[in-house]
């Protein structure tokens, strides 16, 4: 305990007192207008002298909390795979909340606060938890893991309480951790940016490894994962419905989806029985996506009006496999220079051998999505974000990276 008191002072002096200069600095230049988490207020103080005195409003705006914590500041779509951040963020705010009533109302009026901010609170944690299991969580119930989205529920669930005793239990060993009670600055007291910010500073230097949970449940980089997964499917794969798809596009495709399960499988810090599901997972998935396209060329070929029945063939599922297997098989053999110096130009070849040929499929045809697929950046717009190009999966795979936290040894450098 004495160890950890005295590594809280050293950040202290090192990061705080830089913190609480730039927050009172930003309030010096707002006067009168005052921004909190709650509202944009308007103050009657006009100077940093007259707010030293008189504070800021005791009362709490709580719908404008919810607003910042669950709306403005909540999960989404785009952000699943930062779900332990927003675990984090929701359970220092429930404190610095806490802590806030605590000091500032007694009696009958406290206990109306507490009760509005627990409302408030399980609501926020409510969205947060429907916004990951829906997604996430049912991808995986469709890819033969069933009733995760339960335990996807419970992982966040439990995750957050302990999270909340931790902020808790620091804030009990550190009840003045932003050394400013008693002081000209004590009216940050109830600026919950600031307070927020602190906490989440402190406890950071000081619990650097994961909040440990419980063996059947998901732990924080378990949770990273699996979101990280998920988006990178619905980025690229799930969308994928057209005809005009190659056996080596797919392949390729599906081989770079391969890889991120297999490099994960290296994660020192995910669970056994996670680990366990991945390959379940990548196997119902790969299975859905040649179902999935071929299904697109049966509807073709059984169009009334379509006299071309031929240009819509099911696909070799031999030549789609061959190029994921390759990818696989290269990146444990050569690593990931070779993925993309060696391995996906020649599928590239391959395609273009098909198209000179003269292949009657209408996957094979010019103007193909691979015609563009070495495309530089200044031909690739926000509108093709999603397009097949070397650029675009080459970012997605060091996006991938930075999200699952791995060793710089994965990334590709030329």
């Amino acid at each position: 305990m004495e160890d950890q008191h005295a590594q809280v002072c050293q950040i202290k002096s090192e990061k705080i007192e830089q913190m609480k200069a730039h927050y009172i600095q930003d309030a010096k230049n707002r006067l009168p207008q005052y921004f909190s988490p709650e509202k944009r207020m308007s103050t009657s103080q006009s100077s940093i002298e007259q707010l030293q005195q008189n504070g800021l409003p005791k009362e709490i705006f709580w719908k404008m909390v919810e607003y910042n914590v669950s709306a403005k500041e909540g999960l989404s779509l785009s952000k699943l795979d930062e779900i332990s951040e927003y675990i984090d963020f929701l359970a220092s705010e429930y404190v610095v909340y806490h802590e806030r009533v605590k000091r500032d109302y007694v009696g009958e009026e406290r206990t109306q606060q507490i009760q509005e901010l627990e409302t408030i609170f399980k609501r926020c944690f409510e969205r947060m938890a429907a916004v990951y299991t829906r997604s996430v969580g049912k991808f995986f119930e469709r890819n033969d893991i069933p009733n995760e989205s339960q335990v996807m529920q419970k992982s966040i669930a439990e995750l957050f309480l302990r999270k909340v005793h931790q902020y808790n239990e620091f804030i009990q060993m550190e009840p003045d951790y932003t050394e400013i009670q008693g002081t000209n600055e004590e009216w940050l007291l109830r600026d919950s940016y600031f307070m927020g910010d602190v906490l989440r500073l402190m406890v950071s230097k000081l619990y650097t490894q994961c909040t440990i949970m419980p063996a059947d449940l998901y732990s924080e980089a378990d949770l990273c994962v699996a979101a990280t997964i998920y988006q990178s499917a619905q980025k690229w794969l799930i969308p994928q419905k057209s005809t005009a798809v190659s056996e080596e596009q797919l392949g390729i495709e599906l081989g770079l989806f391969a890889i991120k399960f297999q490099v994960a499988l290296t994660k020192e810090d995910l669970s056994l029985h996670f680990k366990e599901k991945l390959a379940t997972i990548f196997d119902s998935f790969y299975a859905y996506k040649i179902e999935d396209l071929n299904q697109r060329h049966k509807e073709a070929q059984e169009h009334l009006y379509n006299r071309e029945q031929a240009r819509y063939a099911p696909l070799d599922e031999e030549v789609v496999r061959y190029w994921t297997r390759t990818m696989c098989e290269t990146l444990d053999h050569k690593g990931i220079s070779a993925i993309f110096e060696e391995v996906i130009p020649y599928a590239f070849e391959e395609f273009k051998k098909k198209v000179q040929q003269g292949s009657k499929l209408e996957r094979y045809q010019k103007n193909n999505e691979w015609d563009h697929f070495y495309a530089g950046s200044e031909q690739v717009n926000y509108r093709q974000s999603a397009a097949f190009t070397y650029k675009l999966r080459l970012n997605d795979w060091h996006y991938c990276l930075d999200k699952m936290n791995m060793d710089s040894n994965w990334y590709y450098l030329k």
